[in-house]
C-alpha cells in the first residue's frame, strides 16, 4: 500500500516533542509496521528524522514566511495548495492520502478526489475556533472555505473526540462521513516498565503548559496538600507558554523544592518519568464544546499510574470513575486535593485503579489498533 501522509501545519514539528508530534509519529509508525510505503509531506520536520523512520520518503513543503505577520503566513499557506497538489501528482499514484487537517490546506483531499484514491482527513481540534479564541485568525472566510473544501473532498473523516465530531457536524459537507476514533498509546514503550515508588509520593502532569490544560488547578491543589502537612512531590513533564507563570507561582509559595520540571522530553523518555508518578492528573477546566482526546490519560494508564481527571466533556467515557480512575469537578482545587489525599491514604485503591487502567489501554488503545480501525473505515482492511 502506497500512502501519502500530509502535515501542512507549521506549528507542528513532525519529529518534535509536542503531543501533536507524538500523534503523527505513532500513526506513521503503525503504517510502516503494516508494510506501507509512506511518503511524508511536511511543513516542519523539527528534529532529525529518527532511525525508526528512515524508511519514510520525506518531501518538505514550500517554506512559509517567518516572523509574526499572521496575514503573510496565511496568504502563503493558501497559495501553497497548488504546489502541494503538483508534488502529490509527481510522487503518486497513491492508494491512500492521509491528511492531518490544518487551517489552510485542502491539497491532500483535493488531489485524492481528482486522482480517485482513498483518503482520510484526520481532524484533531476545531482549529478555526481555537485560532480565533487563543491566537490570531486572519482571513476567516478563507479558512472556512478551506475546511469545507477538504470535508467535501474527503473519503473518510476522522474526529479524535465527540467534541470534534460535534463541531464538524455543523458543516453539511461532512455528509455523514465523520467517525470518532480516539487517540492511542505506544504500548511497546511501556512494555516491561518497572514502577519506581519513592519515599515521597509523586503527583504528576504530562503535557504542553497551555491555559486550557488546567495546570493552575493542579498547582493550587498541590499547595493545599502542603498546607495540610502532606509530604508530596509534583512532577511536571512538558513545557509551554504557561511555564514562567507556574514557576513563579510555586516559587512565591516556597514549593519549588518539592517540584520537578522535566521540560519537554523526547517521547522515548516519557515512560520512565511516568513510572515515577503515583498519580497522573488531567485537570482540564470547564469548557463549552470540550474536544480534547488526551494522550496524557492513555499514557498515565499505560505506565500504571492512578488517574485523576476532570469530569468534563466526554472524559467520563475515557476514565471510568472508581474503576480506571477518579473524576473530580473541573476548576476545583479543593476537590482535586481531596481526591489526591484519598489515593495517598489508600494504597490498595491506588494500585487497583492503576492496574485497571493499564489493562484497559492494553486491550483497547494501542496505536496499531487505532490505525487498523481507521484503515478499515477507509475501506482498506
Amino acid at each position: 500500500m502506497k500512502v501519502a501522509y500530509i502535515c501542512a501545519d507549521p506549528g507542528i514539528p513532525v519529529f518534535g516533542r509536542k503531543g501533536a508530534s507524538v500523534h503523527i509519529q505513532e500513526v506513521l509508525r503503525a503504517l510502516l509496521q503494516r508494510g506501507a510505503e509512506v511518503t511524508l509531506f511536511a511543513q516542519r520536520l523539527g528534529e532529525a528524522v529518527p532511525e525508526a523512520f528512515q524508511a519514510l520518503t520525506v518531501q518538505s513543503l514550500a517554506a512559509l514566511p517567518s516572523g509574526k505577520d499572521a496575514e503573510a503566513r496565511a496568504r502563503a499557506a493558501l497559495a501553497a495548495n497548488p504546489t502541494l497538489i503538483s508534488q502529490l501528482n509527481d510522487a503518486g499514484p497513491f492508494d491512500l492520502v492521509y491528511e492531518r487537517y490544518s487551517l489552510w490546506s485542502h491539497a491532500g483531499m483535493t488531489y485524492s478526489r481528482e486522482a480517485g484514491c482513498r483518503s482520510v482527513l484526520e481532524v484533531n481540534a476545531p482549529l478555526i475556533d481555537e485560532q480565533r479564541t487563543w491566537r490570531e485568525l486572519p482571513f476567516e472566510t478563507e479558512a472556512e472555505e478551506v475546511l469545507r473544501q477538504a470535508l467535501a473532498a474527503a473519503g473518510t473523516i476522522i474526529a479524535v473526540s465527540p467534541g470534534v465530531k460535534a463541531w464538524l457536524d455543523g458543516y453539511p459537507q461532512t455528509g455523514g462521513r465523520t467517525h470518532v476514533v480516539a487517540n492511542g498509546v505506544n504500548l511497546q514503550r511501556f512494555s516491561g516498565l518497572a514502577r519506581h515508588e519513592g519515599t515521597i509520593p509523586t503527583v504528576g502532569f504530562l503535557g504542553t503548559l497551555k491555559p486550557w490544560h488546567g495546570v493552575q488547578t493542579l498547582t493550587a491543589a498541590f499547595a493545599l496538600l502542603h498546607q495540610r502537612g502532606r509530604r508530596v512531590r509534583l512532577s511536571i513533564v512538558g513545557d509551554g507558554p504557561e511555564y514562567a507563570t507556574i514557576h513563579r507561582w510555586l516559587e512565591e509559595r516556597g514549593l519549588l523544592a518539592a517540584t520537578h520540571f522535566a521540560g519537554a522530553v523526547p517521547p522515548d523518555a516519557v515512560p520512565a518519568l511516568l513510572a515515577e508518578m503515583d498519580i497522573g492528573v488531567a485537570p482540564y477546566p470547564q469548557m463549552t464544546g470540550f474536544y480534547f482526546s488526551p494522550l496524557k490519560i492513555y499514557e498515565y494508564m499505560a505506565a500504571g499510574a492512578a488517574v485523576i481527571a476532570s469530569h468534563t466533556g466526554h472524559l467520563a467515557e475515557v476514565v471510568s470513575d472508581e474503576r480506571t480512575g477518579l473524576l473530580v469537578p473541573p476548576d476545583n482545587p479543593q476537590a482535586l486535593c481531596e481526591a489526591i489525599e484519598r489515593l495517598l491514604d489508600d494504597d490498595a485503591l491506588r494500585q487497583r485503579l492503576g492496574s485497571a487502567g493499564r489493562q484497559q489501554v492494553a486491550s483497547e488503545h494501542g496505536w496499531d489498533r487505532v490505525v487498523a480501525h481507521i484503515l478499515q473505515l477507509a475501506g482498506l482492511q
